[in-house]
């Protein structure tokens, strides 16, 4: 068959055999040589065939050579077809090419490292740009290693804005490593990531190190980082860091993180049962998370009336909160 003016393209079957559409007719792979690929007709019944060369594109190369998503170049693929309804009727879902593509992925995949000592595949330190991703990696001591991954616009992005937000995840860490470490910057109201890191542990070293190489990648990029304000949780080291290495900075600690802390407490002395099932102990223990959101020059007049209310109450459910205020105060 003649193609040099057909439409062509190539998906996967159901069970992940590669299938020809030419011309909104759907060709399966009956033979391969070492030059060319043939294939046949879907209809039995018909006799076409066509053959392309070894280089055509599909779907499971793309899921092979790139990280993107996998129903995403399933829709990028599809919206480049020119099919009938007809034709795409017989073609696989995304669902149903997802388990192929994804078996596909996995065995090209490298497995997971069990030594600090490891190379990083190519691919993984470049963007889908191709630009370059990996921007720190670097043992500071034997068997202590350090990634961190951001491309130049995700560092500029960093550098220029005066919000950053950083927080730490354990869950999804590789065993390798003691967290996932995410850096973020606001811009247009919205949060964006501006850096991952594979960290070793929480120790305050680790964080001096981490931000000792971001300014040192500030500073080639002629840039400073310099952030006016940043937004943590309430882990002591990198509150402790922070405080020394952007002495200027204003440093918060996140509103969620603090609530979580506030009901971990409450846990803690009892209170949970009686927050659950208590009006009253409900909206006070609610009131006292929300001084947090008051302007600084009220904030202790409305904390003192706040606490001044539950000592000088008559209602015992009130008076089992006193060591919770207890706690704010120490």
């Amino acid at each position: 068959m003649n193609s040099s003016s057909s439409t062509m393209s190539f998906v996967l079957s159901q069970k992940g055999k590669p299938l020809l559409v030419m011309d909104d007719y759907v060709f399966r792979l009956n033979k391969t040589t070492n030059t060319t690929k043939y294939y046949r007709c879907e209809n039995r019944d018909c006799t076409a065939t066509a053959h392309t060369d070894l280089n055509n594109v599909l779907l499971k190369e793309r899921a092979t050579k790139e990280s993107t998503p996998i129903p995403k170049i399933y829709e990028e693929e599809s919206a480049k077809m020119i099919l009938k309804f007809s034709t795409i009727a017989i073609l696989p879902s995304q669902r149903e090419m997802s388990s192929s593509l994804n078996k596909a992925r996995r065995l090209e995949t490298p497995p997971i490292p069990d030594s600090q000592i490891f190379d990083i595949p190519y691919l993984y330190t470049r963007t889908i740009k191709n630009e370059e991703f990996l921007c720190v990696d670097k043992f500071i001591k034997k068997k202590t290693r350090i990634l961190l991954f951001a491309s130049n616009e995700q560092l500029k992005m960093l550098f220029q804005n005066s919000i950053v937000l950083m927080d730490g995840t354990f869950s999804t860490c590789p065993k390798l490593f003691g967290q996932v470490f995410t850096i973020h910057s606001i811009k247009y109201e919205q949060s964006f990531i501006c850096g991952i890191g594979l960290l070793p542990d929480r120790k305050k070293s680790t964080y001096r190190f981490v931000f000792e190489e971001l300014k040192g990648l500030a500073v080639r990029m002629n840039l400073v980082f310099s952030p006016s304000t940043i937004i943590t949780d309430f882990e002591p080291s990198l509150a402790e860091t922070i405080i020394s290495e952007f002495p200027s900075s204003n440093h918060i600690g996140c509103y969620f993180n603090f609530t979580q802390a506030v009901y971990r407490q409450m846990q803690h002395l009892g209170l949970s049962i009686g927050y659950c099932s208590d009006e009253s102990i409900r909206m006070t223990c609610r009131k006292r998370m929300a001084l947090t959101l008051l302007p600084s020059s009220v904030l202790l007049k409305c904390f003192e009336d706040l606490y001044e209310s539950v000592l000088l109450t008559s209602s015992s459910a009130l008076d089992s909160l006193k060591p919770l205020f207890e706690y704010y105060e120490n």
